[in-house]
């Protein structure tokens, strides 16, 4: 009787340890993946690639219920005028293409984001021909980077 009790007890003790082995390990391997950006890296190529097929849904699945952009002429948008934007008939992209991205800080919980953003199309009758240096900031919303703010500027042409 007591070498069932003592086996069930160590039993137990290797159950948990088990347990606790696997969960830390799965905790590493998602903090290394953070720790080189790969997730707010991922969050960039998903809300570009959303954007570029105007899906509404998808990009309102990246924005932060409180995201606000600053425009290049100095005014803001927040989350919901943003997606209005972006479902309007009359936004249209011909070309886009997002370069020079830089992971400017990373904390986990923070990221800082730096880009060139070039875009070619039309909006309400005029001509869209951005050269834009782009900064996001995205915080970390349980297991999701999202995106809490954008500020582009236009690059002057040389």
């Amino acid at each position: 009787m007591e070498e069932i009790f003592i086996m069930s007890r160590f039993g137990k003790q290797i159950f948990w340890f088990v347990i606790a082995l696997t969960v830390s390990v799965q905790v590493v391997r998602s903090q290394n993946a953070d720790d080189l950006g790969i997730g707010v890296k991922k969050a960039v190529s998903d809300y570009d690639a959303a954007w570029n097929k105007k899906d509404v849904a998808a990009v309102g699945k990246i924005l932060a219920d409180d995201y606000v952009y600053f425009t290049s002429m100095g005014g803001t948008s927040d989350r919901k005028s943003t997606l209005e934007f972006l479902a309007s008939p009359s936004y249209k992209l011909t070309f886009v293409e997002r370069s020079e991205i830089v992971l400017h800080r990373h904390d986990g919980k923070i990221a800082v984001v730096s880009s060139r953003w070039k875009g070619k199309g039309t909006w309400e009758k005029g001509e869209i021909n951005d050269d834009q240096r782009c900064g996001q900031v995205f915080i970390k919303d349980g297991r999701q980077w999202k995106m809490i703010s954008e500020h582009c500027v236009q690059l002057k042409a040389d």
